[in-house]
């Protein structure tokens, strides 16, 4: 006969216990003691990640409203977020050469002729890469920048939108 286990009472459970113990019993007993102490916190970690996580997913898609209260735990929000990776393992080295090119050009037009210096492009090409040498790594551009020297940050980059979910705890606690 197999007995039905409740997350919920689970999770209730195991913080009573938990909250139950001083601080300074954490770090008492053997090195061995609390190397197996810190192995077993860390799997528990891991495992509140995972069951938070699908949690999480499963509150995203079924919430019909952005925002919910539920009495005696808090808000629950949902928000929209972004992120972008690189196209390509070569996509950032591609934007910062793309960049100093439009950028030394831009640097060496002459606004009289409209003809580009080929001597100051080169000078400015080559404070360009010496500068790339000590800025940290970028994946980003401003707008206008990009848009003043045509650059589209789609070349470089792949967006993906999703949802996250917060939950305000408030003064429930």
């Amino acid at each position: 006969m197999e007995t039905e286990i409740d997350p919920g009472t689970v999770v209730l459970t195991a913080l009573a216990e938990l909250r139950g113990i001083a601080g300074d019993e954490w770090i008492e007993g053997s090195l061995f003691e609390r190397t197996v102490r810190l192995d077993r916190c860390k799997t528990l970690i891991g495992l509140l990640k995972q069951a938070t996580y699908e949690i999480e997913l499963s509150l995203i898609e079924s919430m019909e409203e952005n925002e919910l209260v539920v009495p005696g735990v808090g808000k629950l929000t949902r928000n929209e977020a972004s992120s972008s990776t690189w196209v390509d393992r070569r996509a950032g080295a591609r934007m910062r050469e793309d960049l100093a090119v439009a950028v030394a050009s831009e640097v060496a037009l002459d606004v009289a002729t409209g003809e580009v210096d080929p001597m100051k492009r080169n000078v400015a090409l080559a404070a360009l890469r010496v500068a790339y040498e000590a800025i940290p790594a970028f994946s980003s551009l401003k707008s206008a920048g990009r848009e003043r020297l045509g650059l589209r940050l789609s070349d470089y980059r792949k967006f993906n939108n999703y949802y996250t979910v917060t939950l305000d705890q408030g003064d429930v606690r």
